[in-house]
Parts: structure tokens; sequence; C-alpha cells
């Protein structure tokens, strides 16, 4: 077992300071993590401009953690919908599924916070757009919000969803009353998120 000895009390450079009642002095500042990963160039937006289509259910966006090192850890989301028509729309997240169609994205969606730094997000990003629809089959659905014309939406996720190397997230849309929703209607989704080392 060791021991540490202070041997000077005074708290300058990287010596620890000691209060006359034998105290340790310290002093410590909290910042957000989403913050503190911008500044070190690990913090990322996945963003996407994506379409609905003529069907029940679909997809929207989904992202793949490629990586063997790091954990990709969402922190927001920020959901701007355009014309929505029908008005009965649900936006889900999405654990896992199979994902199947779509657009990659990945070379302009995926974008750095810290505009000097040039690291990048090891991942797939794929949309729906005019090219291609996403089906999303499978997985587990959670996080169901409504999307309603020309509205904006933020969900705080505070870094407790974590997409682990090879898994993926997704988000789709499904109709509540179960008919069809308007091909080509635009969601964008702005998913801010960091990557941590495991």
């Amino acid at each position: 077992m060791s021991e540490t000895t202070i041997l000077d009390g005074r708290g300058h450079g990287k010596v620890a300071g000691v209060s006359d009642e034998l105290r340790l002095l310290s002093e410590s500042k909290s910042r957000p993590s989403e913050e503190v990963e911008a500044q070190r160039g690990a913090a990322y937006i996945l963003h996407g401009e994506c379409h609905t289509a003529a069907a029940a259910a679909g997809g929207l966006m989904s992202f793949k953690n490629t990586s063997n090192l790091d954990d990709v850890v969402i922190t927001r989301i920020y959901i701007d919908s355009h014309t929505i028509t029908p008005t009965d729309l649900i936006l889900t997240q999405v654990k896992n599924p199979t994902v199947s169609g779509g657009t990659d994205i990945t070379s302009t969606g995926v974008v750095q916070k810290n505009y000097g730094k040039n690291d990048g997000l090891t991942g797939t990003l794929t949309i729906s757009d005019a090219a291609s629809d996403i089906t999303l089959s499978g997985g587990s659905n959670y996080h169901s919000m409504p999307i309603k014309t020309m509205s904006q939406y933020a969900r705080d996720m505070k870094g407790t969803n974590v997409v682990t190397p090879g898994k993926t997230i997704a988000w789709g849309w499904k109709t509540r009353a179960g008919g069809n929703a308007t091909d080509g209607e635009i969601v964008s989704l702005s998913v801010n998120c960091f990557r941590r080392a495991i």
C-alpha cells in the first residue's frame, strides 16, 4: 500500500494546498460532457434532410457504429419537420434494427463539431431521400414522438443512448391511424453525439 505525503502546503504549480486546519484545498469545475468532447474533437452531428414514403411506416435515418474501439454516445436529437400530410405521424427511435435501402451520406452528413479538427466518426449514416427509401425491420422501438407540420422538437438524451461497436440506431416514422403518409415530405434530423473509447 502506498502513502502520499504533501511536502509543500502553499498550493503552487502542481503541488496541493493545505489549510491551517490541515484540510486539503481543492477546486473543481463542471462542464457538460458534450462541451468537453467538442473541444477535444470527438463530438459530431449526424444530420440529414430525410424523406417520408407513400406507406404506413418507414425509416428516416440510421447510423451503424463500425468502430472496434469506440462507443457512440447520443446526447440530443433535433427534429424539424416541414409540411407533413397527414398530420398524425409519429417518429420512433429504434435500437438495432435491420436496415435496407436508403442513401449513404456519411461523407457529408457526419459533421465534426470542432472546426479545427478533422477526426472522423467511424460508422455509416444512411437516410431516406428522393433516390431511395429506408425500410426498418426488427429491433426495439422506443422514444415515440409526434411529428407535426412545420414544428421543431428537441429531445435531451443526456448521454443515456449508447451505440456500441457493430450496433445500429435508427429513426423511423409511422402513421397513427395506419393510413399512408405522403411521399417525399421532409423531416430534418440532427443528432448530437460523441465518441468514447471503450
